[in-house]
């Protein structure tokens, strides 16, 4: 008896957040619960992905449509990934497609391509009456068109543009088409194919024993030395690739006689793409210390026992936080259970995969944006086919397809960066922790300054709290030179660097010592100003000042990319006493060069770092010890254990205090942190300059004695006095509109319906509506709504029942942490 499968159709659409029936042809009886399928929807083919089944009814096999093709060979979705999906929709307000999309390689299995073919209505005849009227020198045109897509088939837009490109222009041919889909002559045809299909190459080998094939060859007319030394490399290698015959300049059509002649066979076999297959790993094995052992002690006991449970290890920079990680890890492969392993940043995927390749060897795989969509999709199949078992990536490594899965590893937990800014916008860290309870596995939590939530929910008992208090042979933490800039200007110091600052990297280099400079902006000056009006230049689509880049001497927008040309004058008041304002790591390093130049300097910003391995070279070629110097923004502050590194310098360290930002002073605390913490980790002691304005800040002070649990007690009052999280949950509405008038009367109606909804739910606020701190983007204006509440599941089931998910020009971030 045929079933019906409920259906979740992959297309980004907000408004569509359904399961579609569909029957489940005879022959493809077999699938189930958590396959991928495509499916006709209206006049497209489209992927889904099954979520139930039930028997079918009369009257559903007369209306229903049938599932058309399957993409895998195996349920895509195991029963703890459905789940994680489905909690993943509820939580964050947003649709079943956008959650179940994150489980798949580039969000869909499939792409659609739009053909244009001769509509089958079309006869002969009216072909021909179509020919006659293309004497016609106004038809001339629309019938070479017609003609051609009748001779080779459905095309593209690009091979008809291509065809014609010397006869009609791309705006002509483009009102062709429109006519003639109009006139039902034309009509669209998608073609639907799978995306991240695996890479084959064909491998020969001997189909005979050697004696058998050189006889034969020999009694084939003329004797064949090119056949012959075929044979005596299958003999010396057993198989052949097609690169490596044309490294051994053998033709194919040599290969392919042999073939004829029954003397050797072919297969296709998988090619699997990975970026780091040629690379040679190599680690010290180390053995924990007594510090690491005693932590070991109670996170090994609950991964033997197959529970749930999370731990939140505090470790000073430089404790080892690492080596029990690879601990952990080891303990789960051993149960033949699986572990993901997430860090922060690309930037720092490059130290922990040596250390884990090390370890591990090809039981590691690799998971980033910045690899290509085959890699992924090869990653995941090993995966998948348990030809490895541990996955270290940034943030959507988290959705990798394990279904065994034993630990989650979360590095650096308190970086902002694991919480993804675009629909669905969650927080890796919470669906670890969800992920975790499905599947009956251990969540470790990582970091020296750890998120403010994150350490109360560890004193409440939420996490385990375990911690390393000591570095590695017990190597002290670096002192921290706090140098009051307000001092430096009143004494008419004003340059980028302090004497303290310039002094210390003055003793390094002497030393043949390394320094790492931060600085938490990009670009060569922050913005530009006159100084007659006051005028700052701001991008055209964006309320932001533009950003001075040196290396093209253009202004650019850092969140549109717009770039302009430097004014030589003021566009408001005409003065031509335009001024450059603030400090980009371009100007960094050009101040750099002029008081050191013999250093060698790495500049590592966003602007040096858009290749797929840019970050990984910058800090290999550092660590060997090419440059002296490695600048950048926060990315130099994370994760990098390099021996010869003994001075650390901070540049504007508070510049985040000054954000319109509940969560400044503890950004300000772990960034300050983190970055002292890259200094004096070998041998060598290490030192910091820390150059700021606010030196009598709590944040300021706490991170220059390296004093975690003093920023805490501070930190943990002014919420509880303020009502902010950890105390309550924030849910934040952005209207969006091209219209700000429109934006404002349609925020200011979103207050009227919460006011009503929300009426009667205790510890509940609605702040706003008031315009975000960035108050256009990209022509786009956007006004906040914010919520406050210690009651977040009824407040979002709540706005669930007002679908405010699903209308047009209006985003949801639950727990956000930026809303900028």
């Amino acid at each position: 008896m045929k079933k019906i499968a409920q259906v979740i159709v992959n297309i980004p659409t907000r408004n569509i957040d359904k399961a579609f029936s569909y029957i489940i042809p005879d022959h493809y009886a077999y699938i189930d619960i958590g396959w991928r399928v495509i499916v006709p929807f209206g006049q497209r083919t489209v992927e889904g992905f099954i979520i139930n089944i039930s028997d079918i009814s009369e009257r559903d096999e007369t209306a229903l449509k049938p599932i058309t093709d399957i993409l895998d060979d195996f349920a895509w979705f195991g029963n703890h990934m459905l789940k994680t999906a489905e909690w993943l929709a509820e939580y964050y307000l947003t649709s079943l497609a956008e959650s179940y999309r994150m489980f798949i390689p580039g969000k869909a299995g499939v792409k659609t391509q739009e053909l244009y073919k001769i509509a089958d209505s079309v006869s002969e005849v009216q072909l021909a009456e179509l020919k006659e009227a293309s004497k016609d020198n106004d038809n001339k045109d629309n019938f070479k068109i017609i003609e051609h897509i009748y001779k080779k088939g459905p095309l593209k837009l690009s091979e008809l543009r291509k065809e014609f490109r010397h006869t009609i222009s791309d705006s002509s041919l483009e009102d062709i088409i429109k006519s003639l889909l109009r006139q039902k002559i034309l009509c669209k045809h998608s073609k639907i194919y799978k995306s991240g299909l695996p890479r084959l190459t064909t491998v020969y080998s001997l189909a005979v024993d050697a004696a058998t094939a050189i006889n034969t060859i020999n009694a084939t007319s003329k004797r064949k030395p090119a056949q012959l030394r075929l044979i005596e490399e299958l003999l010396k290698y057993n198989s052949l690739d097609s690169s490596q015959l044309r490294q051994l300049s053998i033709t194919l059509d040599t290969v392919k006689r042999l073939v004829k002649l029954g003397l050797i066979h072919t297969k296709q076999v998988q090619i699997i793409r990975d970026s780091y297959a040629d690379r040679e790993f190599s680690a010290p094995k180390l053995k924990p210390t007594q510090d690491q052992e005693q932590v070991l002690g109670q996170i090994i006991p609950a991964i033997l026992e197959k529970k749930f449970k999370s731990f939140l290890l505090r470790g000073v920079t430089g404790s080892g936080k690492t080596q029990v990680y690879i601990e952990a890890v080891r303990t789960a492969r051993n149960l033949g259970r699986q572990a993901i392993v997430l860090v922060p940043e690309i930037a720092l995927t490059s130290q922990i995969v040596s250390r884990f390749k090390a370890a591990f060897n090809n039981d590691v795989v690799v998971i980033h944006s910045r690899l290509s969509l085959g890699e992924r999709y090869d990653a995941w199949q090993r995966l998948r086919c348990n030809q490895a078992g541990i996955v270290i990536g940034a943030r959507s490594a988290i959705f990798t397809p394990a279904d065994n899965l034993g630990l989650i590893v979360i590095d650096e937990e308190h970086e902002f960066t694991y919480k993804q800014e675009e629909a669905p916008r969650y927080h890796a860290k919470e669906v670890a922790l969800t992920r975790a309870k499905f599947s009956e596995a251990v969540v470790i939590l990582g970091s020296a300054t750890p998120s403010v939530e994150t350490y109360f929910q560890a004193l409440q008992g939420e996490h385990s709290l375990v911690c390393l208090t000591r570095r590695i042979d017990s190597v002290p933490l670096p002192p921290v030179t706090v140098v009051d800039m307000r001092n430096e200007l009143a004494q008419g110091r004003r340059g980028v660097i302090s004497p303290a600052m310039q002094d210390m990297l003055s003793e390094t280099f002497s030393k043949g010592e390394q320094a790492v400079i931060l600085l938490n902006r990009r670009g060569y000056s922050t913005f530009i100003m006159c100084r007659e009006c006051g005028h700052v230049i701001k991008c055209h689509h964006c309320d932001i000042a533009m950003v001075y880049h040196a290396a093209n001497t253009s202004l650019r927008c850092h969140y549109c990319q717009e770039r302009q040309a430097i004014p030589d004058c003021c566009p408001v008041c005409g003065s031509r006493y335009i001024r450059y304002f603030g400090t980009g790591t371009q100007k960094v390093e050009e101040t750099l060069t002029q008081l050191f130049p013999q250093a060698k300097i790495a500049r590592m910003d966003q602007d040096t770092t858009s290749g797929k391995t840019s970050h990984e070279k910058i800090l290999s070629d550092f660590a060997k010890g090419s440059y002296d110097i490695l600048l950048g923004t926060q990315m130099v502050a994370k994760g990098h254990d390099i021996k010869n590194v003994t001075a650390v310098g901070i540049i504007s360290a508070d510049t985040a205090l000054n954000l319109p930002d509940f969560r400044a002073a503890e950004r300000t605390f772990s960034l300050i942190t983190q970055a002292a913490g890259r200094a004096g980790r070998g041998n060598r002691p290490g030192k910091v300059v820390l150059q700021t304005y606010n030196p009598e800040h709590f944040g300021i002070l706490s991170a220059s004695t390296h004093d975690y649990e003093t920023f805490f007690r501070s930190e943990i009052k002014l919420r509880e006095q303020l009502d902010y999280p950890p105390f309550t949950q924030l849910i934040n509405i952005c209207v969006l509109s091209k219209d700000n008038t429109e934006a404002d009367s349609q925020a200011k109606a979103i207050v009227a319906e919460l006011k009503c909804t929300l009426r009667g739910l205790n510890h509940t606020s609605i702040i706003g509506p008031f315009p975000a701190p960035i108050s256009k983007k990209k022509d786009v204006y956007r006004i906040n709504i914010l919520l406050k509440t210690r009651q977040l599941s009824e407040v979002r089931n709540r706005l669930s029942e007002l679908k405010l998910h699903t209308r047009k020009g209006i985003i949801i971030d639950v727990d956000p942490l930026n809303v900028l």
